[in-house]
């Protein structure tokens, strides 16, 4: 159909410039026009761009998904909400088990139906999926979120799971917790004592930072903290960023300077965060802490981790703890409810 379509278009044009143009003119045209037709059936295939080559004439409901734009596909519509319009697309097409669509160069696949999402999220054929440019950069597939599926990513969930998130672990910080909360009624009362008005968010995102670290790290980084937080919101905000590269295979699309920021701020993190392993390594007695710094120092010869892979380890727990409060600030602010922004007032 598309071919026909094409086929009409170069007739019904070659008919208008026929008797109008000289005709080495009128070839050139037509060539120009006959590479541009077949460049759309090229580009034009459901999916997008990415999918060409695993576009199936025979079963053309095989990749059902939005044909996009030639070369950038879905990404001219992306942008604030892109979950809502995705979602708005996939049940226009009737694609909710599944989607395809092309953002640049790269194949992209969504659900909108919770049973084929569960099976994505949890069976082994996706178990590898790419990691950003930014998240590379950052460490990121060193740590468990972005590890590629194996030995060593089991390794590193096994070590989560029994020296972070266990009962007996949390609730060996739960002195930590208790002195934070305290810290945070003395403060309320003192401002409200003096100003007989409290801001809540400070205080809530001091306590929240204070938590992350000493949990992560231990007790003895107070120093560090306010340097350790700049380098988390950092992160986090790059990790966010929209980056070219991404999308297309091109190392010098660095329009936005997101690889720039991300290579100083992961030699800040090397030689801040390596610096702390290095002097609780030389300190020693790490069985009588429960920051995971100490867990990981204290597992088997066997089992443990080089610094190379302690460093991004521990910069990431500490990055996905930190964003997932920043991350709900956010959300509070955009819906309009700012709970964190809320003031206590005293007549």
């Amino acid at each position: 159909m598309s071919m026909l379509a094409n086929l009409s278009f170069l007739l019904i044009f070659s008919a208008i410039i026929s008797h109008q143009t000289p005709w080495p003119v009128t070839v050139l045209l037509l060539s120009l026009f006959s590479c541009f037709a077949y460049s759309l059936n090229y580009w034009l295939v459901p999916g997008g761009f990415a999918w060409r080559n695993h576009h199936d004439n025979q079963n053309p409901s095989k990749f059902r998904g939005p044909i996009g734009w030639p070369v950038l596909g879905t990404l001219p519509q992306m942008g604030s909400l892109a979950h809502r319009k995705l979602a708005s697309v996939a049940t226009s097409l009737g694609a909710t088990k599944l989607m395809a669509f092309s953002l640049g160069t790269t194949r992209v696949i969504i659900s909108s139906h919770p049973d084929t999402a569960r099976e994505i999220l949890c069976g082994s054929s996706f178990a590898d999926r790419p990691v950003k440019e930014s998240a590379r950069l950052l460490m990121f597939e060193r740590a468990i979120g972005f590890a590629p599926s194996g030995d060593y990513w089991r390794h590193l969930r096994r070590i989560a799971a029994n020296h972070m998130f266990s009962p007996r672990k949390i609730s060996g910080l739960e002195p930590l917790r208790q002195r934070l909360a305290n810290e945070m009624l003395a403060e309320v009362s003192e401002e409200m004592k003096e100003r007989r008005v409290v801001s809540l968010r400070g205080i809530l995102q001091k306590s929240s930072l204070s938590n992350v670290l000493e949990s992560v790290l231990g007790s003895d980084v107070h120093i560090k903290r306010e340097e350790l937080g700049f380098m988390a919101a950092e992160g986090f905000d790059l990790i966010s960023k929209f980056n070219l590269e991404d999308y297309f295979p091109l190392g010098f699309l660095d329009f936005y300077g997101v690889k720039r920021r991300c290579c100083k701020l992961a030699g800040k993190v090397n030689s801040v965060v390596g610096q702390v392993v290095t002097e609780r390594k030389r300190a020693g007695d790490f069985r009588s802490r429960s920051d995971f710094l100490s867990a990981l120092l204290s597992l088997p010869e066997q089992e443990r981790l080089n610094e190379s892979d302690m460093v991004p380890l521990l910069w990431v727990n500490k990055l996905s703890l930190f964003s997932h409060h920043i991350l709900k600030t956010n959300l509070n602010q955009s819906s309009g409810i700012k709970k964190s922004d809320k003031l206590l007032h005293v007549p």
